[in-house]
């Protein structure tokens, strides 16, 4: 029975901290998201993973989630501007160069997508890290509109 209480004890104390963990649950980002202030709309993506669509300003966004077995491992916030002319790669290499948190490539017709990525493994996410990284999001996406004019 002595053996049993720190053992106990150790799962009370940790029983928070894991509840306020995502480990990979759209279901737990859609309610977060929520609780910020957005939208959300919840899809399913070409594979039958869940998907979620938002907007920020205006700039409609998804949230990509990959390998879900049952928990999903990452996920990717994603979105896409249709230009009315193709943006060079010379333009998309530059944002690339000199932004840490977001990548951006060119679709076949030369409209930008800017992606950002986010590990799921282990632990998950936590709220505070999902709310940095959804406000990271939103700076990378307001910045990017900036930079394309959108």
């Amino acid at each position: 029975m002595r053996a049993l209480i720190p053992l106990l004890v150790v799962a009370l104390l940790t029983a928070p901290a894991v509840a306020a963990q995502n480990r990979g649950d759209a279901d737990a980002v859609a309610r977060m998201m929520a609780e910020a202030g957005l939208s959300v709309t919840r899809l399913t993506d070409r594979k039958g993973d869940p998907m979620l669509e938002s907007q920020i300003e205006g700039a409609v966004f998804h949230v990509n989630f990959y390998d879900c077995r049952p928990a999903c491992q990452a996920m990717q916030f994603s979105a896409g501007f249709q230009l009315d002319a193709p943006m060079p790669m010379e333009m998309a290499n530059l944002w690339n160069r000199d932004r840490r948190f977001a990548r951006v490539y060119l679709d076949s017709s030369g409209d930008p997508f800017i992606e950002m990525d986010i590990g799921l493994a282990g632990d998950g996410i936590g709220r505070k890290n999902f709310d940095d990284a959804l406000e990271t999001w939103r700076i990378l996406l307001q910045d990017f509109r900036e930079f394309i004019d959108w």
